[in-house]
């Protein structure tokens, strides 16, 4: 059987370290909770081809990772902000591309801004990277 939580569990893990990460969480819209990562899962295809048994060889999953950084003193700051974030978060999935073998492979990944949320001297702003992988059952 495969078994998303695992995954997620394993990603959250890899994350950890340098950010407040939030496994499947409500959206952060908190400044003071930055920097922060939220982990979340999407869809699941499963291939329902076997090879001698009854469980899937395969499923293709896309994981969700919104990864934010706020400021008080400007949109600059906190787009440099966010490009430190998200290269943290690059960094730590490229060096396990198995995410610490809870997958097969790491098929891709897409970046790209999600929110820009600005208040009176007050910016949020969120990339969402979506990885693609394989798995198997």
């Amino acid at each position: 059987m495969i078994h998303v939580n695992s995954v997620t569990s394993a990603l959250f893990t890899l994350m950890s370290s340098g950010f407040t990460v939030e496994e499947g969480e409500a959206f952060n819209r908190d400044i003071n909770h930055t920097p922060w990562v939220g982990l979340y899962y999407g869809e699941m295809t499963i291939d329902p081809q076997t090879l001698g048994g009854d469980r899937p060889w395969q499923a293709h999953l896309d994981l969700f990772l919104y990864v934010q950084a706020g400021s008080h003193l400007s949109g600059q700051e906190v787009t440099r902000a966010l490009a430190r974030s998200q290269t943290r978060v690059l960094d730590v999935v490229n060096a396990d591309k198995t995410l610490g073998g809870a997958v097969q492979m790491l098929d891709s990944i897409t970046v790209a801004p999600f929110r820009r949320d600005i208040h009176e001297n007050t910016w949020l702003f969120t990339n969402e990277i979506v990885l693609k992988v394989s798995l198997r059952g």
